[in-house]
């Protein structure tokens, strides 16, 4: 037994292991390494010291590398043997028992907790002269199976394989109701989360003694899955329930046939609607028959597309018959809530003639905009499906009272509008690029390049100069009649924008 003491404070751990454990705990290590003492009950451990390695608390013990790691798995086997007899089950160790033997596998990342640099450079010389290299982590392993009978990576696991997670073998020996220790499991139920990364599942386990040895385990973890999902415990109460509801499916079933049973016996119902739907919805009003048809049209082909999705899903076995009935239920209810909001648009759209609007939703592939396109057809007679691109665009003009000619004055003028857009909106990019360049001017004053362009062509500098100077352009702004010239540059964007801005005058 080991007592580590520090001002006011002492700690008893059972193994050296222990003791490099406690290293970890703040108080410990805000401790000067002076006015902390290490005693050992074992003479052959009494030599034991401890020191700071590049300011990290560290242990020394006399004896080459092998033998002080051959020290520390000897003195956890001797406490393992003392406390759980021969050959313990992984689900019979404690968990800070476990814990404390696989933190030994940690020290080869930082031998320097627990072996000197001289204990370290003699293992290398050794290794070196027989040929081999010093692999602490081989060594490590090695007196880890000479003793345990596994390594690093842990004793078979009933999943398949080995594993040195603790949870999983305590886990899979609840399944199986093997006679846990009591003491193992008020460790698991006082931890804040006692089984992470895909074992949620074993969770129950661990309190309704009633569920453990009654599932196959494939069928278990859907059954956590699917009650945690619907937040649902299980309890002593209706365990039996469950195991009965889910009894006739197959060991190897899947998550939407153990939510259909369990609802089908009643113990699941389906989940409530969403606070949405408790709510009233504001409507609005038809602004005229049009727009009330849309409506309808756009109510009606939503619910069409929620209801066959709900039961394709579930024809197909994506959903369970729970989530498939309120998902008709939304679908239903969600008919009597669509709103006259965009019916009321495209309806005031073509009493007003707005082109814009009405080319962007209808002059559109087939496959677009449907409800629309259908209530024009409906309401004013005017094609606009199954037809070429040419044809539904003229259809669409001619709905707004419009021939040919009409139509291509308004194209021309749309276009000339969509060109100043264009040019406005690159001499606005031009610009911003240019603010972010600097120029100093003649009197030493610094200024942004929008700024440099602004006041050169203010200042009569109109006319845009350049010349090849080795592999690159250079630009300039001149004022021919003073014989001067400003500098531009392509990459910061005042060329750009002292193009804009000498278009715009010109224009």
């Amino acid at each position: 037994m080991y007592t580590l003491t520090i001002p006011g404070e002492f700690f008893k751990v059972a193994t050296l292991a222990g003791v490099l454990g406690l290293f970890r705990d703040e108080r410990v290590q805000a401790t000067e390494t002076a006015l902390i003492s290490l005693d050992c009950d074992h003479v052959e451990a009494s030599a034991t010291t401890i020191t700071r390695y590049n300011g990290k608390l560290a242990i020394r013990r006399a004896g080459t590398a092998a033998e002080v790691v051959a020290s520390l798995f000897d003195e956890v086997r001797e406490d393992w043997l003392s406390r759980y007899g021969v050959d313990p089950k992984p689900w019979q160790i404690r968990p800070a028992h476990w814990e404390e033997l696989f933190g030994l596998f940690e020290l080869a990342r930082s031998p320097e907790c627990f072996l000197s640099s001289s204990q370290i450079d003699a293992e290398r010389v050794a290794a070196r002269d027989s040929r081999r290299f010093f692999n602490l982590s081989s060594l490590l392993h090695d007196a880890a199976i000479e003793r345990f009978g596994f390594g690093a990576g842990g004793p078979p696991a009933p999943s398949g394989g080995t594993n040195g997670r603790h949870e999983v073998h305590v886990a899979y020996a609840l399944l199986c109701n093997e006679p846990l220790p009591e003491a193992v499991l008020d460790d698991y139920r006082t931890m804040d989360r006692s089984f992470r990364y895909d074992l949620e599942w074993a969770e129950p386990l661990l309190n309704v003694l009633e569920l453990r040895g009654r599932l196959p385990a494939e069928k278990h973890r859907w059954v956590a899955s699917v009650m945690r999902a619907a937040k649902q415990p299980i309890t002593a109460g209706n365990v039996d329930a469950i195991v009965a509801a889910v009894s006739g499916l197959p060991s190897a079933c899947s998550f939407v046939e153990v939510d259909d049973a369990l609802f089908e016996a009643g113990i699941l119902s389906v989940d409530a609607l969403p606070p949405m739907f408790n709510e009233p919805a504001s409507l609005g009003t038809p602004v005229n028959a049009f727009a009330a048809r849309l409506r309808q049209i756009l109510a009606d082909s939503r619910r069409d597309r929620a209801l066959d999705h709900a039961d394709m899903e579930r024809t197909q076995g994506r959903t369970t018959a729970r989530r498939h009935r309120l998902e008709r239920e939304m679908a239903l209810l969600s008919h009597g809530r669509e709103t006259f909001e965009w019916a009321n648009r495209m309806a005031v759209a073509l009493e007003q003639r707005d082109l814009s609007l009405l080319l962007e939703v209808l002059d559109t592939p087939d496959t677009r905009n449907r409800s629309s396109k259908r209530a024009i057809e409906e309401h004013y007679g005017v094609k606009l499906r199954s037809m070429n691109a040419k044809d539904r665009r003229r259809a669409i003009f001619a709905l707004c009272g419009m021939d040919a000619t009409a139509q291509a004055a308004w194209e021309a003028a749309d276009a000339e509008r969509k060109a100043a857009a264009r040019k406005a909106e690159d001499t606005q990019y031009a610009k911003q690029a240019a603010q972010r360049a600097q120029y100093q001017r003649a009197d030493g004053v610094v200024i942004d390049g929008a700024t440099h362009v602004e006041d050169a062509i203010a200042s009569g500098f109109r006319e845009i100069r350049d010349w090849r100077k080795g592999a690159s352009r250079q630009y300039v702004l001149v004022n021919p009649e003073l014989g001067q010239a400003r500098t531009l540059r392509a990459k910061d964007g005042t060329l750009d924008y002292a193009r804009a801005m000498l278009e715009r005058l010109a224009a």
